[in-house]
């Protein structure tokens, strides 16, 4: 009769000890707690907690006492401290390896399809960035030195492009003038944009490095931007322009009242030496990676290829040309090609500006980037039990970044903040991140949409 009591009443405590719904572990380990209220999280038919198995689950009370001998009993599955690190406090992070064994060579990417190996390819560069952030020899961690080389490299490539632009100015205005190609025409207006855009980028370049810490807290880094803008919407008008002369001088074509132009040797001379310069300015201004000069680049390469057809259009539609073959279709060569350069210049400076609005009006960052900063929130501190809510978004070229981090609720003030104040000075060395702020809180499960102001 004692040990059927005894029998009975361990199967009661067993079933009671069951029910203890665990609560998720942290980087040390933690331990499990009951539900405040005293209701079950899982109902009767989900009785597997983690760290233990009730195989009567499914049993009644009579059927689970009859049985209690054989029951299979796992307390724990798991060592206390984790499962994927080795308990010690310096391999508190996340496993570098388990990233590290994912990635994929080029000889194993090779037997994909086109599509999944964009896919391998996107990951392997994400793991890298994991595995140098986890080394602390993260490329994308501003330095100084190196930060202060490159805006002087930039500037200096923005006053080469200036000077060159000029000499190319005057060269192409005499060829305009000697030849009277509309095509080169365009070509000499694009020129004249080149350098009102080269004075933009030049005094918003100046006017950030001045900087107002009381008048501009945040910087005059959408200055930028803004100059880059202005300048699309210049360089669209300017081609719209073009295109509505262009078109007036294919009718004067057709009714007799203008004749084609005139291209010389001087004339082609002055345009192939604008092209070669241009193109060597694309080629050396390609490889400096700030948006300034990416622009630059972007000019430089439009400038090649306008100016190629400029002199081709303007040679096949000239007086020269149908002095030789006699065929009087090819003097509409010239305004067509103009219409062609003036489209193109407007499709890619359109594509530009678009992109540069999408900065100044707050976009996301793309998911890598998000991806890359809740890396760097994980592993910043063994206490962070949580990364609640994590965010960037453009705040001109770079991002402004939010991140919230849940740690104990009876940590102090002082502990608190030297937790969430190195986070901060940690994600704005990226060079990506303008501003950063981290937000300190005890508990994740609120809704993080009423934490601001909706519009």
């Amino acid at each position: 009769m004692m040990k059927k009591n005894s029998t009975a009443m361990e199967a009661e405590d067993v079933q009671q000890n069951e029910k203890i719904p665990l609560k998720r572990r942290l980087s040390l380990g933690d331990i499990p707690m009951t539900e405040t209220n005293g209701k079950h999280l899982l109902s009767p038919d989900e009785c597997f907690y983690i760290g233990r198995a009730d195989s009567t689950a499914r049993m009644s009370n009579s059927e689970a006492n009859s049985v209690c001998r054989h029951r299979i009993r796992i307390t724990e599955v798991v060592p206390s401290h984790s499962s994927i690190i080795d308990g010690r406090e310096t391999d508190w992070r996340l496993s570098l390896h388990q990233f590290s064994s994912k990635k994929q060579n080029k000889e194993e990417r090779s037997k994909f399809s086109k599509r999944i190996r964009s896919y391998y390819k996107a990951q392997d560069e994400l793991i890298g960035a994991f595995e140098d952030i986890q080394l602390g020899v993260d490329e994308d961690m501003d330095d100084s030195e190196e930060a202060r080389q490159i805006m002087k490299t930039a500037g200096l490539y923005a006053k080469i492009t200036f000077f060159a632009n000029l000499v190319l100015l005057a060269a192409k205005a005499v060829a305009a003038f000697l030849s009277g190609s509309i095509s080169i025409i365009s070509s000499l207006v694009d020129s004249v944009v080149d350098l009102s855009s080269g004075v933009i980028i030049w005094v918003t370049g100046r006017a950030i490095r001045q900087r107002l810490p009381y008048v501009y807290p945040q910087g005059r880094t959408k200055l930028e931007p803004i100059a880059i803008v202005i300048l699309s919407v210049v360089m669209s008008l300017a081609s719209v322009q073009l295109i509505r002369e262009s078109i007036e001088k294919i009718i004067n074509l057709t009714t007799g009242d203008s004749k084609p132009p005139t291209v010389d040797i001087a004339t082609i001379v002055i345009t192939a030496s604008a092209i070669v310069i241009k193109l060597v300015l694309w080629l050396v201004c390609r490889r400096i990676k700030t948006p300034t000069v990416q622009a630059l680049a972007l000019d430089h390469r439009n400038d090649v290829l306008s100016n190629a057809v400029a002199l081709v259009c303007g040679y096949v539609g000239s007086q020269e040309l149908l002095d030789k073959t006699g065929e009087k279709g090819l003097i509409y060569v010239d305004p067509i090609g103009a219409i062609v350069i003036s489209i193109y210049i407007i499709i890619n400076w359109w594509i530009t500006g678009y992109g540069q609005i999408k900065m100044l009006t707050g976009h996301t960052a793309k998911p890598d980037f998000l991806k890359k900063l809740t890396w760097i929130c994980v592993n910043h501190h063994p206490k962070v039990q949580y990364v609640d809510t994590v965010r960037a978004f453009h705040f001109g070229n770079n991002f402004l970044v939010e991140v919230d981090i849940v740690l104990p609720e009876d940590m102090t003030l002082k502990e608190a903040h030297d937790i969430g104040e190195p986070l901060q000075q940690k994600l704005e060395r990226l060079k990506e991140v303008e501003r950063a702020f981290v937000h300190l809180d005890y508990e994740f499960e609120h809704n993080p949409l009423t934490e601001h102001k909706m519009a």
